[in-house]
C-alpha cells in the first residue's frame, strides 16, 4: 500500500465546469483534457465533464480518442493534434463523431484516403498557424489548402482553429497580430464550416477571441489560471497530494540534513519530520530548501534536499506535531493552501507541467 496519494476531486471539476459556463454565456465549451487531463486522469474528467453535458471535449492524440469511446464517452471530440504519423489516419476514419485537425496537405490526403477506404466521411478543422510557428497552414495559404480540401473525397470542412501564444502577456500586442491572423484564415471557409475557434484559457480571461462559437478551457478546469483571482472568476484547484508523517527526531545543531548537507541545524536543536514523498513521487527534487508542507494547518519547511522517497520537514514550531500526521504537499488544510503555481515558480517551472508530472503517481485516487 503506498503511503502518499493524489486525490483528484471531480466535483471540484465540475464546478470549475458550471462556472466557465456561467461567465462565458453563449459559447460552445471544448474542455482540453489532453495528456491525461493534465495529470487529472482523461477517462474520469471526460465522464464527470459529459455529465455536466460538455457539447465538446478537445483530446490531442488518436489513442486519447480511441480510449474514450471504447469507454463509452459519446461527446463530440476535437483531436487537436490530427493525424500525427500517417499510420494514425485509418484509426482516426473508424471514429464516431470526431472534429480531426487538418495542418497539412499530405496529413488531410492521408485521412481522405482512409476514410474512403472505411466508407466514411471524416470531419477537419484548418488548422490555422498564426503564430506558434508550430502546425498549420500560414494565413495566406488558407485559400488553397481550403480549395484543396473541399476537393477530396471522404472528409468535409466544418470548421477552423488556432492557439495563442501571448495571451496571458496583456503587454504584447502579439495576440492582436494572432487575432487579424485568424480572421485572415477563416475568410475563405465556406459557410457550413461553423466550428470556429481560437481561445484556450489564457485568452478567454483576456477576453480575446470570443467572437468565434467555440472556446477552449483548459487549466481553469482543474483550478489555476484564475485572473483576477475574484469569487466570480476563482476556480478550485481539483488536485491535492497527501502523506503522512512516518518519523520524528530532534536534530542537534551542527548536524546536516539530507545529501550534501545543504541543510545545517545552526541556531538550536529542530524537530525534523520524515514524510515518505520523493522525486519518484514526482515531487520535484529543487523543492528542498525551499517548498513547505502543510501540517495541522501549519507550513512546515522542507529541510534538505528531496530524496527519491522521502522529505525532511521542520516542525519545530508546530506543537503537537506527531507520526501519522497527515501531511499535504499540495493542496488546502484548514485556513493554510500549498498550490501548484506556488511550488513551479520555485523551481523554475509552470504549474502544468507539474500537475502532469504528480498525475503519474501510482495511487491516485478519484472522489466525487
Amino acid at each position: 500500500m503506498y503511503p502518499s496519494s493524489i486525490s483528484i476531486h471531480l466535483g471540484r471539476l465540475k464546478a470549475n465546469y458550471r462556472r466557465m459556463v456561467e461567465n462565458f454565456p453563449g459559447h460552445s465549451m471544448a474542455p482540453v483534457i489532453k495528456a491525461d487531463a493534465y495529470g487529472h486522469g482523461l477517462l474520469a474528467c471526460a465522464r464527470a465533464l459529459e455529465e455536466e453535458g460538455t457539447p465538446y471535449l478537445s483530446v490531442f492524440t488518436v489513442d486519447e480518442a480511441q480510449l474514450l469511446r471504447e469507454h463509452g464517452v459519446k461527446t463530440r471530440l476535437i483531436l487537436l493534434g490530427g493525424a500525427l504519423q500517417k499510420e494514425d489516419a485509418p484509426e482516426i476514419a473508424r471514429l464516431e463523431n470526431v472534429a480531426v485537425a487538418a495542418w497539412s496537405l499530405e496529413e488531410a490526403e492521408a485521412l481522405s484516403q482512409s476514410a474512403v477506404a472505411a466508407g466514411r466521411v471524416v470531419d477537419l478543422h484548418l488548422k490555422i498557424d498564426t503564430g506558434m510557428s508550430r502546425l498549420g497552414f500560414f494565413p495566406w495559404e488558407c485559400p488553397e489548402a481550403v480549395r484543396r480540401l473541399q476537393g477530396m473525397p471522404g472528409v468535409r470542412l466544418t470548421g477552423a482553429f488556432s492557439h495563442l501564444a501571448s495571451a496571458d502577456c496583456p503587454e504584447k500586442d502579439y495576440t492582436f497580430r494572432q487575432t487579424e491572423a485568424f480572421r485572415q484564415g477563416c475568410a475563405c471557409l465556406p459557410p457550413e464550416a461553423r466550428e470556429r475557434h481560437l481561445s484556450a484559457t489564457p485568452g478567454m480571461l483576456a477576453g480575446v477571441g470570443l467572437e468565434y462559437p467555440i472556446v477552449r478551457p483548459g487549466f481553469t478546469l482543474y483550478g489555476y489560471g484564475s485572473a483576477p483571482r475574484t469569487p466570480r472568476m476563482h476556480f478550485e484547484p481539483v488536485m491535492e497530494f497527501t502523506s503522512h508523517v512516518v518519523s520524528l527526531k530532534e536534530i542537534p545543531v551542527g548536524a546536516e540534513i539530507s545529501y550534501g548537507g545543504i541543510y545545517r541545524v545552526a541556531d538550536r536543536p529542530r524537530r525534523i519530520a520524515v514524510v515518505p514523498v520523493g522525486y519518484a513521487d514526482g515531487y520535484p527534487r529543487a523543492l528542498g530548501n525551499q517548498a513547505c508542507v502543510l501540517l495541522r494547518g501549519r507550513r512546515a519547511p522542507v529541510r534538505g534536499r528531496v530524496c527519491m522517497g522521502m522529505l525532511m520537514a521542520d516542525v519545530t514550531e508546530i506543537p503537537g506535531a506527531s507520526v501519522d500526521d497527515t501531511v499535504v504537499l499540495l493542496g488546502r488544510q484548514e485556513e493554510e493552501a500549498v498550490y501548484a503555481d506556488e511550488l513551479a515558480a520555485m523551481v523554475g517551472s509552470i504549474p502544468y507541467e507539474l500537475l502532469c508530472r504528480l498525475g503519474r503517481h501510482p495511487h491516485r485516487l478519484f472522489v466525487e
